[in-house]
């Protein structure tokens, strides 16, 4: 995250930066450092070796997902940004979130609704690798719209971001193979790190910069609709390339949930401290409604396997990620 965490009280947008060693700001990093090492470590322990390796020999989804990710979804956000005739500084914050790549939080969720956990490691993985030529390749095309600004893409967080999703999947990888009843825990451990990690984001984000808040209601409109959009379009983007529902959810989360830390870090590297404040209104709203709204998904698809299980024939059940594989 960056070094905002206060506002002026007459000026919204007039952010001012605060110590980097703040206490909140000390208590986010391990806090959230913390609960990505153990969800990491509950989604390696699902992946078995053999599954990984299918999707890499075999990329179709992971093909699919990066089409979604770097083509599908910064035409959407460019196109929303003129709808709505945003200010340029918040177009560009939009435009510069849905360039960036996926995280952890799309790797947990994928847990939660029985998608395919492995193709959501790969693509997280692979995506991540590939936004070092998409993002700036994208924000060349389109940002020219509003800035002539070159960003500064953080290579250097993008390294750190990879080793600290995959250090901890493959010990989970391991684990699995070697120790299966280990994993077993490990995966409820990571299961109730992610749901306490939905409350410490949503809690501290709002702790460290309340003066997102203020936003227009375009902002709160666009931050609201793209994630839905993005959910849609990348389902839609499986489905049609055939494949079975489940894969279908994975590449929908992961087109539609990006890594709203990285996208603070782009921003910070690339504008002045004065400028931050109303472009960073969007990417620190994403971080709050993409959690909400993928909370929201998850019950919605939970309620719906409880509401086909009462209504199938108790021997005649399959479970839903089962029926999806037969597809």
């Amino acid at each position: 995250m960056t070094n905002l965490t206060s506002c002026n009280t007459t000026d919204p947008f007039n952010v001012t930066s605060t110590e980097d060693t703040s206490p909140l700001k000390v208590a986010t990093t391990v806090a959230m450092t913390t609960c990505l090492i153990a969800i990491m470590l509950g989604v390696g322990a699902c992946i078995q070796l053999k599954e990984l390796w299918a999707h890499l020999r075999r990329p179709y989804g992971i093909l699919i997902g990066a089409a979604s990710q770097f083509i599908v979804l910064p035409l959407t956000a460019f196109g929303l940004g003129h709808a709505l005739q945003l200010p340029p500084k918040q177009a560009i914050g939009m435009l510069i979130m849905s360039c960036c790549p996926g995280g952890s939080t799309s790797n947990m969720f994928t847990l939660w609704i029985d998608g395919d956990v492995p193709l959501s490691l790969s693509m997280t993985t692979v995506n991540t690798v590939l936004s070092t030529g998409f993002l700036p390749l994208n924000l060349l095309i389109y940002c020219r719209s509003w800035t002539d600004k070159k960003a500064v893409i953080p290579y250097v967080s993008l390294a750190q971001g990879i080793a600290l999703m995959l250090i901890p999947a493959v010990v989970g990888i391991a684990v699995r193979h070697w120790k299966p009843k280990v994993a077993m825990y490990m995966i409820k451990i990571g299961s109730i790190a992610g749901a306490l990690s939905v409350v410490v984001i949503i809690t501290l984000t709002s702790l460290l910069y309340p003066y997102m808040y203020n936003s227009s209601w375009k902002i709160y409109f666009a931050v609201a609709i793209l994630p839905l959009i993005s959910f849609g379009l990348g389902y839609i983007s499986a489905f049609i390339a055939r494949l079975p529902h489940f894969k279908c959810r994975t590449i929908a989360l992961e087109t539609g949930i990006q890594n709203f830390p990285f996208c603070m870090t782009l921003l910070t590297l690339t504008f002045s401290k004065s400028e931050m404040g109303e472009l960073s209104l969007y990417p620190l709203l994403f971080g709050v409604f993409i959690i909400t709204e993928s909370v929201l998904v998850t019950a919605v698809y939970k309620a719906g396997v409880i509401i086909y299980r009462r209504m199938s024939k108790p021997d005649g059940f399959t479970s839903v990620q089962q029926k999806d594989e037969t597809c």
